[in-house]
């Protein structure tokens, strides 16, 4: 290349950098928009939108008592306890494997949705996935001992409809598994509001 011509590409104003200059700004714009349309950046800020929501519509005393994140968990939970439960007639009912081993594999199964969802859509938290799954497991076989086994059973004895002895006991494991979460699993992870979504 001549002398000339490398003064000419250097030059500011030559149409080759222009050019190089435009390319850039188009492929840095393509980039975020990638990252914005991105589903794992927009599926929380949807799901925000969405619970804030549904809380906007409860009566004012409840609202203010009540976090975002405890709709969020209702939601996620309540979808995995239907995970649960199809689990259970397909291992149970249709692969015909023992029964204990029908609940657990459904049970674990359905912690582990929970545990990925809430984490991601619910209390958007990044910290260590390896540290928070293991708090949750203790969750989940405490909830399970506690829940699950004792109290559905505790109640049972005393005279207590099975299925109405099984939905206390339901109630209850979901009231501790959400300040399990909230208090220990995601410690450290501020409520999500739509002004600072990710």
């Amino acid at each position: 290349m001549t002398t000339s011509a490398k003064m000419r590409d250097a030059d500011p104003s030559s149409p080759r950098l222009a050019s190089n200059a435009v390319k850039a700004a188009a492929s840095a714009h393509h980039r975020i928009d990638a990252r914005l349309k991105d589903p794992a950046r927009r599926a929380p800020r949807v799901f925000l939108h969405v619970i804030n929501r549904i809380h906007g519509l409860l009566p004012g005393l409840l609202r203010r008592r009540m976090p975002v994140t405890f709709i969020g968990y209702a939601l996620i939970n309540g979808s995995g306890f239907l995970i649960d439960i199809s689990f259970l007639w397909l291992f149970y009912e249709q692969f015909h494997w023992l029964y204990p081993v029908a609940v657990t594999v459904g049970y674990a199964i359905a912690g582990v949705y929970s545990l990925l969802l809430n984490r991601w859509l619910n209390f958007q938290s990044h910290g260590s996935i390896g540290v928070q799954g293991s708090r949750y497991a203790v969750g989940l076989v405490s909830q399970y001992v506690i829940f699950i086994l004792g109290l559905s059973s505790l109640l049972h004895m005393v005279g207590v409809n099975a299925e109405l002895a099984r939905f206390i006991s339901a109630c209850c494991e979901g009231l501790y598994l959400y300040v399990f979460m909230r208090l220990w699993v995601f410690r450290g992870t501020p409520e999500p509001t739509e002004a600072a979504r990710p």
